[in-house]
């Protein structure tokens, strides 16, 4: 194979843990949250904003009365305002990093968005790399 050919290769290899970190694990971890997720009560420690993106931090205590703060991700609109109230499920192994308000879990994750965005991208670089292989006579 040509320096090229590997290049090709390489390009189709680059997105797969991006693929994976921003497309499937979200969506398993909001699966196994509502599978196994125990609710507690929360409340809003407040909003930041970048970008016109909102992130919404949550303060809760989990079942052994361990305060743990959970800030979610960057979203179109904050969860809750501060001093709120909300409703926060949790995995009862990791509740430091699986945790979601409820009302995250109750609409459609973000998640899908890139990972379908991520999924068309590693199909053209699969595109692209299996015609360069072809070209050069790698694959038949």
């Amino acid at each position: 194979m040509t320096a090229f050919a590997w290049w090709c290769l390489a390009l189709c290899l680059f997105p797969i843990p991006f693929l994976f970190r921003m497309g499937v694990h979200p969506l398993l971890v909001d699966r196994r949250l509502r599978r196994i997720g125990v609710k507690t009560d929360g409340v809003c420690r407040g909003v930041s904003r970048s970008e016109d993106r909102y992130s919404t931090s949550f303060q809760f205590h989990d079942a052994e009365g361990y305060p743990t703060i959970y800030i979610s991700s960057l979203r179109a609109g904050p969860l809750a305002h501060e001093g709120d109230g909300v409703t926060i499920v949790y995995d009862p192994k990791s509740p430091d990093s699986r945790a979601r308000c409820e009302s995250e879990l109750c609409e459609r994750s973000e998640a899908w968005h890139s990972l379908w965005v991520l999924a068309a991208i590693e199909l053209l670089f699969l595109v692209i790399t299996a015609a360069v292989l072809i070209q050069q006579g790698v694959l038949a």
